[in-house]
């Protein structure tokens, strides 16, 4: 049937603006944001600036340069670094950080120290006709004793034999580290131990503060085993002797037995 209704003027001029609009809105989909523009060229290798972040107002806040070799940063060598300094420890070095004889005796050295100074050789101190230095590192390396002070540059180290604790012994160093006298309170076993003590003193027989240090030390500790082990007939100091250091020198003659209260020694 054929159309009797010519096109009206104002159709034709929609269907013309419906073109041109849908035309437009092509045009800012093709368009990409300001925004991103903006990140890309602030972004861009080539613009010669670093890269960095960018605030909210559009500004951009550089990145930290990244490390170098030879600082401390991830991955490098800080060359110029000193290194860490050893932490210091008890040793004949450094004999004030060795708070008792434990520590000492087994400290790096220091038991050769001690044969050094006590000498080759046999005694019958613990057991009969036993070398004198493993007997000497037998009574130092069991419980200890707090050591005394007992002079303006020497500490006197005792402890007791393990399993044993009646024999004991003591030695007093610097606080250079040199081994200035040495004692044993033992009671003399050869087929049998006696049953009183005899202390040996190992160091210059004229020394006599150094004597009567080691004599204060044995009489405090036979004191104290008393009052601990509450025996009716404690041991008593029946004989004293010296030997010069590494064996030399000669038994003095005995001593008289006594119990009476020593003086007081100052712990540190």
């Amino acid at each position: 049937m054929p159309n009797h209704f010519p096109a009206l003027p104002w159709l034709r001029l929609c269907k013309a603006h419906n073109a041109l609009r849908l035309l437009a809105f092509a045009l800012l989909l093709a368009m990409p944001p300001l925004g991103n523009t903006a990140f890309a060229q602030t972004a861009s290798p080539g613009n010669g600036t670093p890269s960095g972040a960018i605030t909210q107002q559009g500004q951009s806040i550089p990145a930290a340069p990244a490390p170098q070799p030879g600082t401390d940063g991830v991955g490098g060598n800080n060359d110029s670094a000193p290194p860490p300094t050893p932490v210091a420890h008890c040793d004949t070095d450094h004999i004030s950080l060795c708070e008792d004889t434990n520590e000492l005796i087994w400290s790096k050295g220091f038991a050769d120290q001690v044969g050094a100074f006590i000498g080759e050789g046999t005694a019958s101190w613990l057991y009969a006709n036993g070398s004198r230095i493993d007997q000497m590192i037998e009574v130092l390396g069991g419980p200890p004793q707090v050591r005394q002070k007992v002079g303006d540059d020497l500490w006197l180290y005792g402890a007791c034999r393990a399993h044993s604790c009646p024999e004991k012994g003591a030695v007093i160093v610097s606080s250079k580290g040199d081994i200035t006298a040495a004692a044993i309170l033992h009671f003399t076993c050869t087929t049998t131990c006696q049953d009183d003590y005899t202390l040996t003193i190992i160091g210059a027989n004229d020394d006599k503060t150094l004597s009567d240090a080691i004599q204060n030390w044995a009489q405090t500790t036979i004191n104290g085993d008393a009052r601990t082990y509450k025996k009716a007939n404690p041991p008593k100091t029946a004989k004293i002797e010296h030997l010069g250091p590494a064996g030399a020198g000669q038994a003095q003659p005995d001593a008289p037995a006594s119990n009476a209260a020593p003086a007081t020694t100052n712990k540190g």
